[in-house]
């Protein structure tokens, strides 16, 4: 695709999330950025004006910072978002030597607030970019005005990361990008066909010989063990978290029940729980216009009482 028609897919992409939206008004693209950071290569997408207040979104496994271009979308009026593509996914550079660890996930992070020059932040973070996010926050909570949380947690139930595992396995490689897609609606009904396509535009590429595969860094499978004696660890964690943190579920999420979600938010100093009706555990794909509604009165919140 020519740059040409980058811009004008970008556009028409844009467009559908504002009539989805229901927004009025001129919608201005994000903004590329590549930075080095601890001697790697990461890329994100600015969206809104610097000086507002300012919010981090981490995607979930496999996904990408195109993953939040509806809620970036939504909140970029009155606040300065930036979409990270964390290691190994999206534009930003693979870690070759195999470290995905959610503690080096969280080194990153720190040396991009000290990129961005901010000072305390919303850090919003799902699945993986969550438990991410949420290792960030038990070590440095002083750093952050607020959490949130969505569909993750300490408490997760391992048969629907193992579903999405698989999926992910199971199609590392099609001969089309349409045929990724109508895979991805198969294993995922809720999302809109369209919008789903866009966004895998970002999260696969295309092979010399025509085929198309992840762009995600798939060199090495989940640890179940590890994962489950590191999620022991931040159960322990995350009572340090002493800054507002919300906790989002996708009411048919397979991956947090909810009692997963209230044994969570039971843990936490100052913890609330919110559900989205209509999503799954990709809450920000299957539903963003609500989980925008469910976030707004958080965000205000936060940003008010830091004043």
């Amino acid at each position: 695709m020519d740059n040409r028609s980058e811009i004008d897919a970008e556009h028409s992409h844009l467009a559908r999330l504002s009539d989805l939206l229901g927004m009025q008004g001129h919608i201005s693209p994000p903004t590329h950025h590549h930075v080095l950071l601890r001697q790697r290569r990461f890329h994100f997408l600015e969206w809104g004006t610097k000086g507002k207040p300012p919010l981090l979104f981490l995607h979930g496994g496999n996904q990408s910072a195109r993953t939040w271009d509806a809620t970036c979308l939504a909140l970029a009026e009155h606040y300065h978002c930036i979409a990270l593509d964390q290691r190994g996914h999206g534009e930003s550079e693979w870690a070759y030597d195999g470290d995905y660890s959610p503690q080096s996930h969280a080194d990153d992070i720190d040396a991009l607030i000290g990129h961005l020059g901010w000072d305390r932040f919303v850090l919003v973070g799902m699945s993986m970019g969550g438990l991410n996010g949420l290792t960030f926050a038990a070590r440095q909570p002083h750093q952050l005005a607020g959490m949130i949380a969505v569909d993750v947690g300490p408490f997760i139930a391992m048969s629907g990361g193992r579903k999405i595992s698989e999926f992910v396995q199971g199609n590392k490689a099609h001969q089309s990008l349409e045929d990724f897609v109508t895979a991805a609606m198969k294993f995922n009904p809720r999302r809109k066909r369209d919008l789903l396509r866009h966004s895998l535009t970002h999260t696969v590429r295309q092979m010399a010989d025509g085929s198309w595969t992840w762009k995600a860094d798939r060199r090495f499978d989940m640890d179940y063990d590890q994962m489950s004696a590191y999620l022991k660890d931040l159960a322990s964690a995350v009572t340090a978290i002493n800054r507002p943190t919300l906790v989002v579920r996708g009411a048919q999420s397979d991956v947090m029940s909810s009692e997963q979600q209230s044994r969570f938010v039971d843990l936490l100093q100052d913890g609330t729980a919110a559900i989205v009706q209509g999503a799954g555990h990709s809450i920000q794909g299957d539903n963003p216009m609500v989980l925008v509604e469910v976030i707004e009165p958080f965000l205000k919140s936060v940003f008010t009482q830091r004043k």
